[in-house]
Order: structure tokens, then C-alpha cells, then sequence
């Protein structure tokens, strides 16, 4: 501050010399930096907008600016105003934002949106901040900092529609299926998902809220009844219902924020690929889906983070996320931000339908040659080890002419037969002439399972 200034400023001060001696009292010698500590005024003091109950809403502002406090400032000498008013907000989290506003009180609407959000995210509902206001009491371009108070506020961010928390897909005789959703607040993330499988041609459809009950706004459809476009804006005021085309799989997408669907046919895929901490997030490991239903299978050895995703290559468009369960089960979400959890290390069947969005893994705990080639006969596993290092289980193990099979966790419900060369779930028994094997099993999805069986 320039030293003239503050000269200027002499007879301000002597008007309340009391008031501001605890804030600055050498105006004969001021200090001269960038930015001088801020001092207090008489009656230069600011005040909320309302009550300690009022919340400033911003859905109900059409104004390009919003008020949110009154300025009180009392008489300045000859030749001051009131300029460079701003207010502080700090956040429950003691982060502060800062804000311009003028000497009625008022800011700029989309920037106190854009601090709330920041601060709280996008849900419409009451956020607590504390408000400081500065300003600057200036002449001829020198400026005097001042503190003119605080006070707490409340402020709820405009948000478009109501977004409930849970939606579902109504569609052809009576069939509903739930969206899937991330584990972000929907307001945050508005996206919804949700793929199924029409049995009928021309089915139509309709998204309803998880909170309905016979409110009709709380039913969404297209614009024009009948409409068999693919995508298109959601009303809910004399929703009409759209139309499938032939039978078949459709996934479907709602962004509640902006009130538009897209719909689009399914192909399904002969295989997906999971990919985490396991491969050091680069190569992947295939998942076969052998009925072209949406529905894949694979394994693998997991020892950390994890995810799946559509392409094998270094394309991440469109891979599945975790929306919600833990490292075992849950389901998934197209394109999100959370890994899956990291199951206990060890080696897992790995379960994936991206018709309903939900994974599943099944420890593998064991895998034993059972059969009357093995000493054990149809009653006892002969035990493989799993290594690591090669990505195999295996043996080393005498048999005698006969048969015999692989099989997991001591049971029936995961076994492998057929040709070494491609194993199959419930394959047939295996033959094999007597001797002393070295067996290696490479277990990754239907099609690709397979054994080697070195003689010793």
C-alpha cells in the first residue's frame, strides 16, 4: 500500500481510533508490502443473506447473480469507495474457495454453483460453508484491505431433475430388470446401465424409479408412444413407451442428470479379458463365453486389483468395473473408476455376465487327477501343485493303463476331460498307456484349456 494512501485514510481512522487499535494503529508509518493484513472498520460489517435456517437455493435462482450476504459500510472520506468485494468460503473440510462479489451482497450464480460442487459434490441439498468477506476501500487506485466479518451459510446446488437412487428397465410381458449404477452419488454420476434379453420381437419398454409407487412422475419413456428410436430424451409427463426391435440382447443407458436413453443391440463376443495386478496390468487373460449369452467363463491366479474389459489389446474403451460387492461377487459398471477388490492370493474361477453386470469368483483350492489310471482310483485325488512361476498345476505321478480326469476342490462340479490338447468342462474320461508322467495343466477359459504329459 502506497504510504499517501494511507495518510488519506487519517481521518477515517480517528473516527474510530478505539475500534481499530487492536487491528492497526500506525497509519503514520504503515507498513509497505503486496498485501497488507486486512483491518477492521466501525460499522464496515457483513451479515447472511438469512436466517441461521434459510438456505440459499440455487434451483430456485434465475438471475445471473444471487445474493448472499448484505454489506453494511459506514461513511468513508471524501473521495473513498467500496471495491474488490470478495467472499471466502471454507468448506467442512477447511477448504477454501474464493469468490467475487459486489457491495449489494451478490455473486455470480454459476460460480457459487461451481464452489458448491467442488466443495460437496452435485446433490441438491444444504451445504454448510463459512463465508468471510473482504474488501477494499479505495482512492485514486490505493487500496485499504479490509475484514468485514463472517457469518455461516448454507447453499444447495441447482441440479435439473430429481435423480433417485435405483432404476428399472420394464419390458415386453411383464419382465423388469434393475440398472446398475456405480458406488459415486447419482447426482455425481448419472449414468445407469442395465442389459437383457427380449424373447419377443417389437417388446416394448419403459424405466421406472425405484421410488415409485403410483406416482406417475416417477415413470420415464420417450417422447412419442411407440417410438422405436435408439436413443432420444426421457419424460415423464405422459411417458409413452418405446419399442424393441427383433429379439435379442440390448443394453441400455440412462443419464438421469440430462434425461436421454441409447439403446443398442448386443453381439455378444466369444471372449472378454480380465487384466489386473496378475499381469501387471498389460497382458490379459481370456474368459470364454461359449453360448454367445453375455455369460463368460475363465480362470486365473489373482494376487491383487483387478478388472475386465472387452479388448485384448491396450483399448480400454468399455471395460467393467466393480459398481458394488467386494472381491468375491458384486456388480459391474460399464466404463467406472473402481477396481475390483483384491482377493486372498490364490488361484480362481472367475465368473462374469455382462447381460445382468455381475461377476463371481470360486476359489480353486485343489485340482487332483482322480480316475482307475491313478493310485487312488475313482475315490482319491492324486494332488497337483500350482506354479506360480509357469502358470500351471502339476504332478509328477506313476499311472497304469486306464483312465482318469481332472477335477477341482475334491468334487464334481468343475472337472476337465476330452483331448490333452483341449480340455473341456465334462469332458470325457482320459486314456493313457502305464508309466511315469510329468503332467502340467494350463487352466485359462473353454478352448484353450489343455495338459501336457511328459513321460519320465
Amino acid at each position: 500500500m502506497k504510504r499517501k494512501s494511507l495518510y488519506a485514510l487519517t481521518g477515517l481512522v480517528l473516527l474510530s481510533m478505539a475500534s481499530c487499535s487492536d487491528d492497526y494503529t500506525d497509519w503514520a508509518n504503515p507498513q509497505s508490502s503486496a498485501q497488507e493484513p486486512a483491518i477492521t472498520i466501525p460499522g464496515f460489517s457483513s451479515s447472511y443473506v438469512g436466517d441461521a435456517s434459510y438456505v440459499v437455493d440455487l434451483s430456485a435462482s434465475e438471475s445471473d447473480s444471487v445474493k448472499l450476504f448484505s454489506l453494511a459500510v459506514p461513511a468513508l472520506p471524501e473521495g473513498y469507495s467500496v471495491e474488490n468485494v470478495r467472499a471466502e468460503l471454507l468448506d467442512g473440510n477447511q477448504s477454501k474457495q474464493v469468490l467475487n462479489g459486489d457491495v449489494n451482497g451478490r455473486v455470480a450464480t454459476a460460480e457459487l454453483q461451481d464452489a458448491v460442487v467442488t466443495s460437496y459434490g452435485k446433490r441438491p441439498t444444504a451445504r454448510p460453508f463459512t463465508v468471510h468477506i473482504y474488501a477494499n476501500a479505495t482512492k485514486n487506485g490505493e487500496a485499504v484491505f479490509v475484514d468485514a466479518g463472517s457469518f455461516e451459510a448454507k447453499v444447495s446446488p441447482s441440479a435439473p431433475y430429481r435423480i433417485d437412487d435405483g432404476y428399472y428397465f420394464q419390458y415386453g410381458d411383464n419382465n423388469t430388470a434393475e440398472f446398475t449404477h456405480s458406488s459415486a452419488d447419482v447426482y455425481d454420476d448419472p449414468v445407469f446401465t442395465v442389459t437383457v434379453k427380449t424373447t419377443e420381437d417389437n417388446a416394448t419398454w419403459q424405466i421406472v424409479s425405484s421410488a415409485a409407487t403410483n406416482d406417475e412422475g416417477l415413470y420415464f419413456g420417450p417422447e412419442k408412444d411407440g417410438s422405436t428410436e435408439l436413443s432420444g430424451k426421457l419424460v415423464s409427463e405422459n411417458a409413452g413407451k418405446g419399442v424393441l426391435g427383433k429379439a435379442g440382447h440390448y443394453r441400455i443407458t440412462i443419464n438421469m442428470w440430462e434425461r436421454t436413453y441409447a439403446i443398442e443391440a448386443l453381439n455378444f463376443a466369444p471372449y472378454i479379458y480380465e487384466i489386473g495386478n496378475n499381469t501387471s496390468w498389460s497382458s490379459t487373460i481370456p474368459l470364454a463365453g461359449v453360448n454367445y449369452d453375455g455369460t463368460y467363463r475363465g480362470f486365473a491366479y489373482l494376487n491383487g486389483e483387478f478388472k475386465f474389459k472387452p479388448n485384448p489389446d491396450d483399448n480400454w474403451t468399455g471395460d467393467w468395473e466393480k459398481a458394488s460387492g467386494d472381491a468375491y461377487s458384486g456388480t459391474l459398471t460399464e466404463n467406472g473408476s473402481s477396481n475390483i477388490d483384491a482377493p486372498e492370493t490364490g488361484f480362481y474361477m472367475m465368473d462374469v455376465n455382462i447381460v445382468s453386470m455381475t461377476y463371481n469368483l470360486t476359489r480353486i483350492n485343489t485340482i487332483g487327477l482322480i480316475g482307475d489310471a491313478t493310485s487312488g482310483g475313482w475315490d482319491t485325488d492324486t494332488e497337483m501343485t500350482y506354479d506360480v512361476s509357469e502358470g500351471c498345476w502339476t504332478v509328477t505321478t506313476s499311472l497304469v493303463d486306464g483312465k482318469f480326469k481332472f477335477r477341482a476342490n475334491k468334487g464334481w462340479d468343475i472337472n476337465w476331460g476330452g483331448s490333452i490338447d483341449n480340455l473341456t468342462s465334462g469332458g470325457s474320461d482320459i486314456s493313457v498307456s502305464a508309466g511315469n508322467y510329468t503332467i502340467k495343466l494350463y487352466l485359462s477359459c473353454e478352448g484353450m484349456n489343455h495338459c501336457t504329459m511328459t513321460k519320465n
